[in-house]
């Protein structure tokens, strides 16, 4: 099972809503931290996956964008909307009480382990539905030891500048490994976005569209693609940037044929062509559709 990390940023959720539908519910169950205080286009969002058999894990005490002083009555607002697994951030034992005082159990939420796993927190995290942990960051015993554990990672080389991208770099093998573990439920990862929230990105001096795949070659172990466009030290131009980037992505496909699979993600971005500019936030969402998309492929054909 694939459990995709997203955050409530309006392409996000817009992507999730435009896959629901597209992709076996048995294969993918995103997890989505709520970011901006209107809350309508998240409770949409989770209505149209549960509509589709999908049911997110929501984290109800999200600590960025607008929460970041608090996110004090986001559950009370969310929790009559369609299915969705209530999920709570820790770092600690301590940090797992606020499920009680909304009045839900361990046995029907998940728990996103936000650092390391000390005995008190393992204890505490036995009756948990499921339990996300970023396998780097937590001693293998721990994760031995718990039950219904959904590995994640940060995979992503996120780079302060497009210009700094080579064209492919190295994603992750975990879609590959973590069956290996017989406690894990599952694998996750941040898809082409970084674990790192920004609210905004700065000018773009380079346009960079980057496409995932899965290497046969190397044993089925995933890489992303970057595309980049020309750089003319200005962030002027967008338009003719993306295009330049997109010229790219076209030509290489037409070279490789086979090397990405056939998404929707995908074909979105090279219906593009020659038709306006429609602007970076739904040029990420296309990748980020196709990212999306290839894994859940993978984790069907095993």
């Amino acid at each position: 099972m694939y459990y995709p990390i997203l955050r409530g940023k309006q392409f996000e959720l817009i992507a999730l809503r435009e896959l629901a539908g597209h992709i076996q519910s048995d294969v993918i169950r995103p997890v989505i931290e709520p970011v901006r205080g209107n809350l309508t286009p998240l409770i949409k969002t989770v209505e149209v996956l549960s509509e589709s058999g999908i049911v997110p894990l929501v984290i109800i005490n999200p600590a960025i964008g607008d929460f970041a002083k608090g996110s004090e009555g986001l559950f009370e607002l969310i929790k009559t909307t369609a299915k969705f697994t209530p999920c709570i951030k820790a770092k600690n034992a301590e940090d797992l009480s606020l499920l009680a005082k909304f009045g839900l159990s361990l046995s029907d939420s998940a728990v996103f382990i936000e650092s390391g796993i000390d005995k008190a927190l393992l204890d505490q995290l036995q009756e948990a539905s499921c339990v996300l942990v970023n396998k780097d960051r937590a001693h293998s015993g721990a994760i031995s030891r718990l039950k219904n554990v959904v590995l994640f990672g940060d995979f992503f080389e996120k780079k302060v500048r497009n210009a700094d991208y080579k064209e492919k770099s190295f994603y992750s093998s975990l879609h590959t490994e973590w069956r290996t573990y017989k406690n894990a439920i599952g694998f996750g990862d941040y898809t082409i976005l970084s674990e790192e929230y920004s609210e905004a990105g700065g000018p773009a001096y380079v346009v960079t569209i980057h496409l995932s795949y899965v290497d046969d070659d190397e044993f089925d172990a995933m890489y992303v693609r970057h595309f980049s466009s020309f750089n003319d030290d200005s962030p002027a131009n967008p338009g003719g940037k993306f295009k330049s980037a997109l010229d790219k992505v076209s030509d290489y496909i037409v070279e490789n044929p086979g090397v990405f699979i056939e998404t929707r993600g995908l074909n979105e971005l090279l219906s593009l062509r020659g038709n306006p500019f429609p602007g970076l936030g739904q040029v990420k969402k296309y990748s980020m559709k196709h990212h999306i998309e290839t894994t859940c492929e993978f984790v069907r054909g095993e």
